[in-house]
């Protein structure tokens, strides 16, 4: 969520004066609670419907992050012209306008078994006994707030990682939607003992990860080296559990396919620890860019991925067959 709706002209002002930082604030959370409210007394595809029609129309207006969107589209998706790249850039605010619209729903989401199919690609011991805890990875695709409720759904007790936005008064709000997907959330910053925690009491962990982290590793994705979070990998060998990626799939509205995949193991046992781990993310990289590739416009790439490059050496490497362009 972007750190100033209304305000966003005036974010750098707002970041060095804290008064006006509190208003803008408050703005936000008055416009966003009003579209909560409206969406809540509307039925659940009716409101992911309008909250599609919100996020067009507010979307394209928060200039940064639209520019930040296009950005990671265009290395994503070097064959797309800049017609095709505006086109599914506005698509993209849309899909995230219903998971706006979706979120004063979840409860029906989890409640309603029409709305979710669970795709189980692989049986394993924590599907039939809870109790022996994974580490489950997904991308910000579709609404991927529901893994939550489809590992509810199956008896799985987990906790899952999120961002707190940077306004505290829409993190209340989120947070009290966010009851409904009956796991354990926690904060994203120095979540690693808490983690370490859950699993050692039997709690399945639940990770998106497609972002970029600062202190990660240089790992591909798309072709571009991306610096990302090893921790589930490293958790997963950790405690000897199971590194499962899910898949989430928006069908039609607010009805979702969740799916299991087959947990990821490293290609080589004979190197070290952490080469086992970084191999490990690279193959729920090249996961993650078949899935974005099946529904680009359900991927919510807020966040700037990778270092900035020019429009044509993205072309360039999108041509060079040595690049790593692999896709399951």
């Amino acid at each position: 969520m972007p750190e100033f709706i209304v305000g966003n002209p005036l974010r750098k002002l707002a970041r060095k004066h804290q008064y006006l930082q509190r208003l803008l604030w408050r703005v936000d959370f008055a416009l966003v609670w009003l579209i909560a409210t409206l969406a809540k007394r509307l039925p659940i595809d009716t409101a992911s419907r309008f909250g599609e029609k919100v996020g067009a129309w507010i979307g394209p207006r928060l200039t940064s992050k639209t520019a930040i969107f296009r950005t990671n589209m265009a290395t994503a998706f070097p064959e797309l012209n800049d017609a095709e790249l505006d086109q599914l850039v506005a698509r993209a605010w849309g899909r995230v306008g219903r998971v706006m619209g979706e979120y004063p729903h979840l409860s029906t989401i989890l409640n309603e078994p029409e709305r979710m199919v669970i795709d189980i690609r692989e049986p394993l011991e924590t599907y039939a006994n809870p109790g022996k805890p994974c580490v489950m990875v997904g991308a910000h695709q579709s609404n991927w707030e529901v893994v939550g409720s489809a590992m509810a759904r199956m008896g799985i007790p987990n906790v899952s990682l999120y961002s707190p936005p940077t306004n505290p008064y829409l993190d209340r709000l989120l947070l009290d939607s966010r009851r409904a997907l009956n796991c354990e959330l926690l904060p994203r910053e120095n979540s690693v003992r808490l983690l370490a925690r859950a699993l050692k009491q039997g709690q399945t962990a639940g990770m998106v990860m497609d972002r970029r982290v600062d202190a990660g590793e240089p790992i591909k994705f798309f072709g571009h080296d991306k610096l990302s979070t090893i921790l589930p990998a490293r958790l997963a060998q950790k405690f000897h559990c199971d590194l499962v990626p899910v898949q989430v799939e928006r069908l039609q509205d607010a009805r979702y396919r969740v799916t299991f995949h087959p947990p990821v193991h490293p290609t080589d046992t004979s190197v070290d620890g952490t080469a086992q781990a970084i191999d490990m993310i690279q193959q729920v990289h090249h996961l993650f860019e078949g899935w974005i590739r099946q529904q680009p416009q359900d991927w919510f790439c807020s966040k700037r991925l990778w270092a900035k490059v020019q429009r044509n050496q993205i072309k360039e490497a999108g041509s060079n067959p040595g690049v790593d362009s692999h896709a399951a």
